[in-house]
């Protein structure tokens, strides 16, 4: 999977896979069906340095992506904390937000290379 474990001089387990690392405050923003923040919480065995947000509902987001239950699930379970209707555009005035500050801001390309009619060029997709 390419995770690895690492041990800083203070002696705390530190996992982690590619660029990002469990000692890191990751905020993970228009999560689509909480796929790659559970991938996340399961190499670092926890979800408590995880923020992840989505644009949708709750219950839109069952609807759009069923698959989203279970990852949801799993990530409450491991302490993530879940936020519903973000949106990126509008997310400096989130009182849950406000001033707090985070090692890693991830927001993954929507639609990318899953459905024809989306093209990465497209600039509504861009901006």
């Amino acid at each position: 999977m390419g995770d690895q474990l690492l041990i800083p001089k203070d002696g705390q387990v530190v996992r982690s896979i590619k660029h990002y690392q469990s000692c890191q405050k990751n905020l993970l923003v228009g999560e689509g069906d909480f796929s790659f923040s559970a991938c996340l919480a399961r190499v670092f065995r926890s979800a408590f340095n995880i923020t992840a947000t989505s644009l949708d509902s709750e219950d839109e987001l069952v609807t759009k992506h069923w698959s989203s239950v279970a990852h949801i699930e799993e990530l409450e379970r491991l302490g993530c904390e879940i936020l519903h209707e973000i949106d990126v555009h509008n997310m400096h005035v989130v009182p849950c937000l406000i001033g707090r500050e985070f090692d890693r801001i991830i927001f993954n390309f929507p639609h990318a290379g899953h459905f024809h009619f989306y093209r990465e060029r497209d600039m509504w997709l861009i901006e």
